[in-house]
């Protein structure tokens, strides 16, 4: 079983994140960013190291980056693409090996306070 766990901000973000894809562009478009975000997490927990992350030091955590755009091929349902992904995850590995996804950024924001922000909230 594919495993992670969601950080109290991170869950805020994702209902930030959806909440802003509805009133943007629908309810089908929140339905297949859902989606897509569920997708990414689960890729992560299944393979913390795949292609596509990047590690970075932040103090005394390592926490890794993968934007969600490394994995829309996977995404099933809803059936349709998103256009533009535009989220990183970021997240760390835990001492027990579970996948903790610490929160979100924007691909336009300023990522190193962005970062900096995330980890100041776990």
């Amino acid at each position: 079983m594919i495993e992670y766990r969601l950080a109290g901000p991170a869950e805020a973000q994702i209902d930030d994140i959806l909440a802003w894809s509805q009133d943007r562009f629908g309810e089908r478009a929140r339905e297949r960013y859902a989606a897509l975000l569920v997708t990414a997490m689960e890729d992560l927990a299944a393979d913390p190291q795949q292609a596509g992350v990047s590690w970075t030091r932040l103090g005394q955590i390592e926490v890794g980056l993968y934007h969600i755009g490394h994995s829309p091929g996977h995404v099933e349902d809803p059936a349709g693409r998103v256009g533009g992904p535009r989220h990183i995850v970021v997240f760390r590995v835990g001492s027990d090996g579970i996948v903790d996804i610490l929160g979100f950024i924007h691909e336009r924001m300023l990522r190193s306070r962005a970062l900096r922000r995330v980890v100041a909230g776990i």
